[in-house]
């Protein structure tokens, strides 16, 4: 690790994992630089025939199932002032559901909003892998679970009429 207070960078070397909060990456090198403002920021590269990963817990409301978005790519650039993780060459990002796959994107750069949920995926030959020469996008996607119907919502209780307060016969 080589730390330099005056520029508030730091470059990890070797089976670099860093840890933020659920946020996982691991890559061969991570450099990680602090703006003025406070905010951080993460490059992960891959070694050479090899995939930088990232891994983040989702929150999700109590009793509902578990969400993981696993990614990985040649270089992971993580902007912690945008919540943007975005993934570069040999792009993929997984959504799980108490670990089952749901969710799957593979291209050349992926750009993942934490905060809105949404992603862009963009093909390109630096995306192409064995299985997809042509670095074509590829994305599948699954159906929601609809809301039960027993949370639907329902009519308004009816009108109850009360007699007038204070009402003398």
């Amino acid at each position: 690790m080589r730390y330099d207070d005056a520029h508030q960078t730091s470059v990890f070397t070797g089976n670099v994992v860093v840890t933020k909060g659920t946020l996982v990456l691991r890559a061969a090198t991570v450099d990680v630089r602090q703006a003025p403002d406070g905010y951080q920021y993460a490059t992960a590269i891959a070694a050479p025939g090899q995939l930088a990963t990232f891994q983040q817990q989702l929150d999700t409301a109590p009793g509902q199932p578990s969400q993981t978005m696993d990614g990985a790519a040649q270089r992971i650039e993580y902007d912690g002032k945008t919540d943007v993780v975005t993934f570069r060459g040999q792009a993929m990002l997984s959504r799980l559901v108490d670990g089952k796959l749901t969710d799957r994107s593979q291209g050349n750069v992926i750009a993942y909003n934490q905060i809105t949920d949404v992603f862009t995926v963009e093909g390109g030959a630096q995306g192409a892998t064995a299985t997809n020469p042509g670095g074509r996008v590829r994305v599948m996607l699954s159906p929601q679970a609809t809301t039960p119907a027993s949370s639907a919502p329902t009519s308004p209780p009816a009108l109850k009429i009360t007699p007038k307060m204070g009402a003398q016969p």
